[in-house]
């Protein structure tokens, strides 16, 4: 196969090898970085089956990155729903950089974090905050420009719109009314700290303001603090939510401590990805608790360090189990060299060579890693001598020259019709077509594999061509399918018609036909295919029910013609007993032909009374055969006064007479079964296929008993010939 196979790096050392994945020879997939950075196997694909997985996984990838995107892109999103979509990330099975996702949404809820955590902190430090006269008077002189710019503008609102409040600069209405729609502004946001600032301060500015005992400013007081409850409602919400969030921290880092734990006591040293795992997840986690999990840290720390130590040891040792398999790969290498350059035109063993070759083959395969720096120079060794090795067998073994001829010569076939289907002008089925083409490459041994090559790209760029014409012709393809919908609607209608016929024969012949149409015609519209299915099999199942209905009313029938051929098939078992075996054949004829005309009977009774039938008539024409047979020839054979030499030549002329006998005894046997096979036709007046290739057979057959028995005439003379010139 070439595709994704082919484009894989030369110099890997598996199977497959590109920028995310590798498959092993066990056809083991694996994903060579997940989001922590380690291997991960995400299932087992075989080598023929990797181009349709690849897509599928790619597919998977483009799906999650476009979810990733939109969540980090919208507002207001939570902490759950990012750890939700890292969980799915950490997961997930797919082909794509899922590290760079994963970084994603640690920096979106990195971010998060910080706004809740610089919130709480300013909250906290809001009472001791203190700032410079300088930055006081400034900020004070910020909030009197704004409150007057405020005030100007409700002014000039409230000038046309309410006539009887309008009042000169300085009114007391006014400047309470701009206190209220300031602190209802601030209400809605959640920089907790920041408004809980400015609304201590409109309160102060409040109390501060001018007296009046007006009604309209009591009802502005009310609306003020209506804001402030509902800002202070919404914070003491939120930092419950907060502390609540704090606390499943605190209980996350300490089962991961405690896990970490029993990893080290159990001294699991091969556990790396799982501690890569838990790395990732402990620095992802927010705060905790004031007061709680304070040596967490470094208890996690030392751990760590812990495990780190260990884990050099194992790369050491792994580094020298891959300089350890390095040698057996190179003297495996040896041996498969020394085999492929041993074979040439004298060569006979060839069972012997493939068996030795495919042994080293499966040895090499068996053998783990080398070390990273050697592996490329090894795996071009590796595919250098494999291409040797079925070079030299296909130019020196002729039977495997004639099967890869076969091989090349099918998939050629399949390359030129690839191609004439780009000119079909039914696009949809011959896109139906194209993928049939594709399961039957996959089904049809491997070329040497520059040939391969060359035949794939050249299969895979006429189907790719095809692809691409039939994106860019969907309107025409949809067209197409709506011509098969009403092909198919057309065949509904016939097999609607035929459901209602009593001539079940002829009608099964109909559905028959109207089935195989059905398949030729190409598809249809997806949504109109399930619908339009149940509609012509509900037709068909009418039939057949009504079918299997009338075949119940001729059930007694064949329960009385069962009693008829019984009492026939005894009249047979009597000539078995007659005293004139050749007279006894001329009468079994007419029981035969009248045994053969009775009919059908049970079909679960069929087979024994054809046994039983046979039975009788082999008695009858064994009885004949012996009267006509040799046994007085024997039997004189052995009185006869003849020499040594000619009574062996006779033996041996009747040993051949016994085997051709017993031959001409299962051809009869044939000519009784084709015979029994014809009674269950009916009469017709029609011709009839099957009863012509029935007779046929039974000419042939009676052709064969004919020259057998001239045989054993000719063999008979033969015999009689030796005795008459031995002076019998």
């Amino acid at each position: 196969m070439k595709s994704t196979m082919e484009e894989q790096n030369k110099t890997s050392e598996f199977v497959f090898e590109d920028e995310y994945i590798i498959l092993t020879d066990d056809n083991e997939l694996y994903l060579k970085q997940d989001w922590q950075g380690e291997r991960r196997k995400i299932g087992e694909v075989s080598k023929e089956e990797l181009d349709k997985k690849a897509e599928e996984l790619k597919e998977a990838f483009a799906d999650l990155k476009e979810e990733v995107e939109q969540v980090i892109g919208s507002d207001g999103i939570s902490l759950d729903r990012l750890e939700a979509l890292e969980e799915k990330v950490k997961n997930a099975v797919a082909i794509g950089d899922l590290s760079e996702l994963k970084e994603q949404l640690e920096n979106k809820k990195k971010d998060l974090q910080s706004s809740e955590e610089e919130a709480i902190e300013e909250e906290s430090q809001a009472p001791e905050t203190s700032v410079s006269e300088e930055d006081a008077a400034e900020a004070q002189e910020e909030l009197v420009e704004e409150e007057e710019s405020v005030e100007e503008t409700t002014a000039a609102e409230n000038s046309a719109s309410d006539e009887e409040e309008e009042t000169e600069d300085g009114d007391p209405l006014q400047f309470y009314r701009d206190i209220v729609k300031k602190a209802q502004d601030l209400a809605q946001q959640s920089d907790w700290s920041y408004v809980s600032m400015e609304l201590d301060n409109l309160s102060h500015k409040w109390s501060e303001g001018p007296d009046t005992d007006s009604d309209k400013v009591k009802k502005l007081f009310q609306k003020f603090n209506k804001a402030v409850d509902q800002f202070e409602e919404r914070k003491e919400e939120h930092y419950e939510q907060l502390e609540k969030k704090k606390q499943e921290n605190f209980e996350t880092k300490k089962k991961l401590l405690e896990e970490f734990e029993g990893i080290i006591s159990n001294e699991t040293w091969t556990a790396t990805k799982r501690v890569s795992q838990m790395k990732s997840q402990w620095n992802s986690i927010g705060p905790l608790p004031s007061g709680k999990g304070e040596n967490f840290d470094e208890r996690f720390d030392e751990l760590l360090s812990t495990f780190n130590d260990h884990k050099v040891d194992r790369m050491v040792q792994k580094r020298q189990k891959e300089e350890d398999n390095l040698m057996l790969k190179l003297t495996v290498l040896e041996k498969m060299e020394r085999l492929a350059s041993s074979m040439d035109h004298e060569t006979e063993n060839w069972d012997e060579i493939e068996e030795q070759f495919e042994d080293l083959t499966k040895q090499w395969k068996k053998i783990g890693r080398v070390p990273r720096e050697k592996s490329n120079n090894v795996w071009e060794r590796y595919k250098s001598v494999q291409d040797e090795y079925y070079d030299r067998k296909y130019k020196y073994d002729s039977d495997h020259q004639s099967k890869v001829d076969k091989f090349r010569h099918k998939k050629e076939k399949l390359c030129e019709r690839a191609e004439e289907l780009l000119e079909a002008d039914d696009i949809a089925t011959a896109a139906r077509e194209i993928n049939k083409l594709h399961r039957k490459w996959k089904k049809v041994g491997n070329l040497p594999q520059r040939d391969e090559d060359k035949l794939w790209s050249r299969f895979k760029s006429a189907t790719d061509a095809f692809n691409e014409r039939k994106s860019e012709n969907q309107e025409k393809i949809h067209e197409q399918e709506k011509q098969h919908y009403q092909q198919k609607l057309e065949l509904i209608d016939k097999a609607n018609e035929v459901k209602h016929t009593d001539d079940f024969e002829k009608g099964h012949n109909k559905m028959q036909s109207f089935m195989d149409r059905w398949k030729k015609i190409g598809p249809v519209p997806r949504n109109k295919s399930n619908k339009i299915w149940k509609q012509f099999k509900g037709a068909m199942d009418e039939f057949y029910d009504r079918r299997r209905e009338h075949f119940k009313e001729v059930k007694e029938e064949r329960k009385e013609n069962l009693e008829e051929k019984k009492e026939i098939l005894e009249k047979l078992r009597e000539l078995g007993q007659h005293e004139d075996p050749i007279k006894a054949v001329e009468i079994a004829k007419g029981l035969q032909e009248k045994f053969k005309n009775v009919g059908y009977v049970p079909i679960k009774q069929k087979n024994k009374m054809w046994k039983e039938y046979r039975e009788a008539c082999d008695v009858i024409y064994d009885r004949m055969r012996a009267a006509k047979s040799g046994d007085k020839f024997d039997q004189e054979l052995a009185k006869a006064d003849l020499d040594p030499n000619e009574r062996n030549k006779i033996q041996k002329l009747r040993k051949e007479y016994n085997k051709i006998k017993k031959e001409a005894r299962e051809v009869e046997k044939q000519v009784l079964q084709y015979k029994e096979k014809k009674t269950y036709f009916k009469p017709s007046s029609g011709s009839n296929s099957l009863l012509d290739e029935v007779e046929n057979k039974i000419n042939e057959a009676e052709q064969r008993l004919e020259e057998k028995q001239d045989k054993m005439d000719s063999i008979t003379e033969e015999m009689e010939e030796i005795r008459s010139e031995s002076g019998e």
